[in-house]
């Protein structure tokens, strides 16, 4: 029988059957509709915590200590930082793209500003972290740097700078430098670079979703963000008395990006080593707090366990056992998904035995005109693929309709939260063709045995019965 021959018959067979094959796929068409909707669920919000929240392909390194339980108090013994060496231990590890050191701010410091952006100013206690700016280059917007402005080996910073008496003297991303508090106002001063200054994405997220619902604040839209600046008090508290003379300095938001501090500013390290120097000694630029590893995604495993072989630890963001109920959450309902699908293959099973009843006379007939019974069995299987591919075709767009109808209710009913996805779901092309895959195959499956019984017909039987 040729294959176009062979596909009339499939299709004249569905058209014949159509009610009863409509019937039983029922089943599949609910159980891929199950099965890609969560699998779908599954992998969006996959993409948001493993994307954003706890990006698993960064994996920061810290000293390792004893922590020793003292009731509201933990102390930790051992060194609570790190050195050049333990960096250039960290990124000879196979499997590390980049290591980047992290050094926190230990001088007490003060941001104030705000007034644009907020409409009312703020003053804060300042927590900021130094990184590397070869880390987040890619997260910086267009037209601003985010690099050490002052670092005298830079060849890029060996320009004099411009004497000023306001800010409009300066050029772009450049401003009047404060005067020392109790300076004379006839003191000579220049024009200084604005500190470039990342903000995470979590802490944006968490602003617009809690803080400024909670204090009647404008949500603040990340594009209109880029380039407010604010005053920096570096030896200055609100908390406890600072020692030493102050820095007053400025900085400008240069971007936001996943790699910055959660809750803090992120600078280039060059100034936090400076300040930390300027309060606390020449050693604080030898001490990292941290160590930022970019790994490959197929290698973490054996990267952890290389950078516990070598006497440190990760700090523990959460990640992980969060990857963990993602995946039990995606195999739960996947196996939901897999179960109705087989209870609707013995369905599909049941019905094409009783098709193959009602139409032996009709295959006895085939057979006796030259048929072969590889030919009855392609004939039974091709009506089930066909069978399986259009439930399989109708649970998917069943599964896409649900997720846009999930997205649209989200939108317009849920309030802002933070991290708030515009889809929840993540439709991938192998996702989409293992659902295809699946409902044929499950299809198949159950029409397996009625095509070997519809093949092992007698046609001589079968037509001399009455």
């Amino acid at each position: 029988m040729t294959p176009a021959r062979l596909a009339r018959l499939v299709l004249e067979d569905l058209r014949r059957n159509r009610t009863h094959l409509g019937l039983a796929s029922i089943g599949i068409v609910v159980g891929i509709a199950a099965f890609t909707f969560f699998l779908a669920l599954g992998a969006g919000v996959k993409r948001v915590v493993l994307g954003e929240i706890f990006p698993i392909d960064k994996l920061e390194v810290v000293p390792k200590t004893l922590d020793v339980d003292l009731g509201p108090l933990k102390m930790g013994l051992g060194a609570d930082d790190l050195d050049q060496a333990a960096v250039e231990r960290l990124r000879a590890i196979p499997g590390v793209r980049g290591a980047y050191p992290k050094m926190k701010l230990t001088v007490p410091a003060i941001a104030t500003g705000g007034e644009k952006l907020l409409g009312r100013p703020f003053a804060t206690e300042l927590v900021a972290d130094g990184i590397d700016p070869a880390l987040v280059a890619g997260d910086v917007a267009p037209g601003y740097e985010f690099r050490d402005f002052e670092d005298p080996a830079d060849p890029r910073n060996t320009a004099a700078r411009v004497p000023c008496t306001a800010d409009t003297a300066c050029p772009a991303h450049q401003y009047c430098e404060d005067l020392p508090k109790g300076a004379p106002l006839t003191t000579p001063r220049v024009c200084l670079p604005y500190i470039p200054v990342l903000i995470s994405n979590h802490l944006h997220e968490l602003y617009n979703g809690s803080i400024a619902r909670a204090h009647g604040l404008p949500r603040i839209n990340p594009e209109f963000a880029i380039g407010i600046t604010g005053k920096l008090w570096f030896g200055e508290s609100m908390i406890s008395k600072a020692t030493g003379t102050p820095i007053r300095r400025r900085g400008m938001l240069v971007g936001f990006s996943a790699r910055a501090m959660t809750i803090g500013a992120t600078l280039p390290i060059g100034y936090v080593k400076r300040m930390n120097v300027a309060f606390g000694g020449p050693e604080a630029a030898t001490r990292y707090h941290s160590v930022l590893l970019e790994v490959d995604k197929d290698r973490i495993t054996a990267v952890a366990g290389a950078v516990s072989a070598a006497g440190f630890s990760l700090e523990d963001t959460g990640a992980e056992r969060a990857g963990l109920m993602i995946a039990v959450f995606m195999l739960v309902f996947g196996l939901i998904g897999a179960t109705i699908v087989g209870i609707a293959a013995v369905n599909i099973m049941h019905t094409f035995f009783m098709i193959i009843y009602e139409r032996k006379r009709e295959i006895g007939i085939l057979r006796a005109v030259g048929a072969s019974r590889a030919d009855i069995r392609r004939l039974i299987l091709g009506e089930a693929a066909a069978v399986g591919l259009a439930t399989g075709t109708l649970g998917v767009g069943t599964a896409l309709a649900f997720a846009r109808l999930c997205d649209f209710v989200s939108a317009r009913w849920l309030p802002d939260f933070p991290y708030k996805p515009a889809s929840y779901f993540s439709f991938s092309p192998a996702l989409v063709g293992a659902a295809l895959g699946f409902a044929v195959l499950f299809c198949l499956v159950g029409a397996f045995f009625p095509a070997r019984r519809a093949a092992a017909l007698d046609p001589a039987a079968v037509l001399s019965a009455p």
